[in-house]
């Protein structure tokens, strides 16, 4: 009855059962070893297309466990697991996030997952396509996503599993602006291996 062709990722908070007047503020230091490694195969990969060879450089497990950075975090004695949802629209408080996918063909849910609620709709999402496709046995060819899901790792990743990711496209237009894009470097590959500054 599921086809598994295309799945539909979707999230939605649930209030957890803890009070406000048992949180403590901590300091929470995000660990990135998926992220860094999926990174690092995407360096490589560029600089392969880019350049013809790379090997990337080894990098201890200390170096794996790299921080995107510190932020204070609310901690409930009462239910460690959950998290501080602080989304606009959302309700304040102490909540889990529901990660699901959808079979669209037949509209049953195929997978979940459960994180704490200021958790990012995104961040277990490559890891749940993965299962899906390979404990499941899932053969996933599209997914539909909200703008959210639309980030250039996601699209790599998922293009790289030869899934075909469909999210509306953005309506807030460029969030940056690139000043100095790749080709305005020189690579310097006979000896020492570095990018030359314009």
């Amino acid at each position: 009855m599921v086809d598994g062709k295309i799945t539909l990722p979707h999230s939605a908070h649930a209030k957890a059962d803890a009070s406000f007047k048992v949180n403590v503020k901590v300091l929470v230091e995000r660990k990135t070893i998926d992220y860094i490694k999926r990174l690092d195969r995407y360096e490589e990969a560029e600089n392969i297309r880019n350049v013809g060879s790379y090997q990337a450089p080894a990098r201890t497990a200390r170096e794996m466990e790299t921080s995107i950075g510190e932020e204070n975090n609310q901690y409930n004695m009462t239910d460690p697991d959950a998290g501080m949802l602080r989304h606009p629209g959302k309700p304040l408080g102490i909540h889990y996030l529901r990660h699901q996918s959808v079979d669209a063909a037949h509209g049953i849910v195929v997978d979940v997952a459960v994180t704490a609620g200021n958790v990012n709709d995104l961040e277990p999402y490559l890891e749940r396509v993965e299962y899906m496709c390979n404990h499941i046995g899932l053969n996933i060819q599209d997914t539909g996503a909200d703008t959210s899901y639309g980030t250039s790792l996601i699209y790599h990743e998922m293009k790289r599993m030869g899934i075909r990711l469909h999210t509306p496209k953005s309506t807030d237009g460029e969030t940056y602006k690139a000043e100095l894009k790749r080709e305005h470097f020189r690579y310097d590959d006979e000896e020492n291996d570095y990018f030359v500054c314009p």
